[in-house]
This record gives structure tokens, sequence and C-alpha cells, in this order.
């Protein structure tokens, strides 16, 4: 076995799990309960990356420092979070559903982060490998200086995208040697989404005014998430016309301003779904539907599963 596999079974402690039939059995997974979480970590060791899984339910809060020698494999981490509740610092990025979460282990003296208890966790990401990264921009070197920015820079607006590749990760079952070849193409496609929208984003530039006026209609939104919000008023927030308010702010997030707010409305609705003992259709209310079936069909298509799957969850790990 790789000094990796080594690394995740001293890590868990336990053994690999001899019935691995949640993921694709290419990969190793690896089940765990503890005092603060339980679930499952699951992994594939490509030749110069590593694709991963977390999947768990977070019991206690968690503040977590340094990696441990974590860094001694892994450099430039990318993940998908489908669902999550935390916070990481240095850079301070929010922990929450269909979010990038980005790790430099290389820069990762003051790194730590925050996981809040009764929360699920699910995160698909990928590590690439420097030797792969350098490959992919050999005719880019002159455009792309530091591989950290390459990252960080992109990670607000290549959500969508990743989310489809995310999930094909999260549902193959393929066998070997078809998985092998399904993951080397994810991780590829992944890594060159990345390098585009990295590229793209220098080359039409929003100007600082646009990217200004963006910024206000989503913050609007996210404070008024739960109301009806008529394009006419983020029109006149933004100072743009309605056909240039919708192109611009699909350029920044990736998302038309539909999506931008129902991805918010959702969660909210998983956070009082987690936390709190109201019902469903007061918790649908709360986030602006008065129809309990179109608050979880939307639930359904943005989470993967519906709102009393999640309210049961909560309600026995709570109980445990």
């Amino acid at each position: 076995m790789s000094d990796f596999y080594n690394f995740v079974k001293n890590f868990f402690s336990t053994d690999e799990s001899i019935d691995n039939t949640k993921y694709s059995t290419v990969g190793h997974e690896f089940r765990f309960s503890t005092d603060n979480a339980e679930g499952i970590y699951w992994f594939y060791e490509g030749d110069n990356f590593t694709i991963d899984i977390h999947d768990a339910f977070i019991k206690k809060e968690i503040i977590h420092t340094g990696f441990s020698g974590l860094d001694n494999f892994y450099s430039l981490y990318s993940s998908y979070l489908v669902t999550a509740n935390g916070e990481c610092f240095n850079p301070y990025q929010n922990l929450s559903s269909n979010s990038l979460y980005i790790i430099n282990t290389k820069n990762s003296k003051d790194y730590r982060f925050i996981l809040h208890k009764n929360s699920p966790y699910l995160g698909i990401g990928i590590n690439f490998n420097q030797s792969m990264i350098e490959e992919c921009l050999s005719s880019y070197k002159n455009k792309v200086c530091n591989y950290e920015d390459l990252f960080f820079n992109t990670s607000t607006i290549i959500n969508k995208p990743l989310e489809r590749i995310a999930k094909d990760i999260l549902n193959c079952k393929m066998a070997s040697p078809a998985a092998e070849i399904f993951f080397e193409s994810k991780a590829k496609e992944w890594l060159s989404i990345t390098i585009d929208s990295f590229l793209n984003k220098y080359s039409n530039p929003l100007s600082i005014a646009d990217d200004e006026a963006l910024k206000n209609v989503a913050n609007y939104i996210d404070d008024h998430y739960a109301t009806s919000i008529s394009q006419d008023t983020l029109e006149k927030i933004s100072t743009m016309s309605g056909t240039k308010l919708k192109k611009l702010f699909k350029q920044k997030y990736q998302c038309t301003i539909t999506e931008y707010t129902q991805r918010r409305r959702m969660n909210m609705a998983e956070l009082l779904l987690l936390n709190s003992t109201l019902k469903i259709q007061d918790i649908a209310e709360a986030v602006g539907y008065s129809s309990h079936s179109k608050f979880s069909t939307c639930f359904k298509k943005y989470k993967g599963f519906y709102p009393k799957d999640i309210k049961k969850y909560a309600k026995n790990n709570l109980s445990d």
C-alpha cells in the first residue's frame, strides 16, 4: 500500500472497510466514528492526483489547526462542498453548501478551520500534484505565475461546472479498468475548467464599477432572499439594463440570479432543518415558499435529498 494509504489508516485509527459499497470499489473507504463526528472517508490515487470524498456528520464543533503530515502528500487541493457548515481561515473561506474549498498545504503554517456541530459535511475534492499543474500550464507560463492564484481567484466562479463533475465522481459505480480512466478524465476536466476560467477572467475582466454593482445585487439578495425580489429592483440597484445585469451576473457567479437566490434559500433552509424544531412547512415559508411541495422539490434539486430526510437524520444523530 502507498504511504498515503498508511497515513489515512493511522489518522483514522481504523482498517479499510471491507464492505465498500457506497463509492467506487477502485478506491479505498474508511469508516469512522468518534465523539466529534462519524462517517466515511474515501479516496482514489492516480499517478499525479488524488480524488477523495468526505461524507460525515459533525456531532460536536470541530476546531482544527495544522495538517499534521498531510502536506507531505497534498499540494493544491480543490473541493466542491455539496453541504457544509463552517469557516476556514488564512485565507478566510466560508465552508457552506454549493461552494468551493481551496487548500494550499505548502502555505499552511497558520491554517485552521471550524466545522459547526449538528451538521452534515459532504465534499468531493481533488489534490493536484504540482507536476500535473505544470504539465497543463506548459503553454501558459507567462500568464499564470502563481498556482495558488489560479485556484483561489476562480473559486467563486466555477461552482456550477465543478458541481457536475463532483456529482459524477460521487455517483461513479464503475469497476476497474473503466473507473481509473473515468477518474483521470474527471481530474483533467476539473483542472482544465479552473485554468480556462482563470484565463477568461483576465482576458474579459469586469470593470471595477460593474463588479461592485454585481456585489451590491448579490448582497441585496443575501439579505432579502425570503421575499419576492423584482427584476426592476435589481436593475435599479445595479444601474444596469436587464440584459446586461443577467449576462454579467452569470459571468461573475456562474449561475443565474434565480439560481443564486434558490441556493441562498436552500442553504438557510438546511440550517433551520438541522438546528431548529420548526416544522418543514414553517421552514418553507421562512425561506420564501408558500408551497410545501415546491420547497421539497427545490431542496432535493440542490441538496440531493428531501427536507424530511435531513430532518430525520438530524433527529437521529441528536438522540445518539
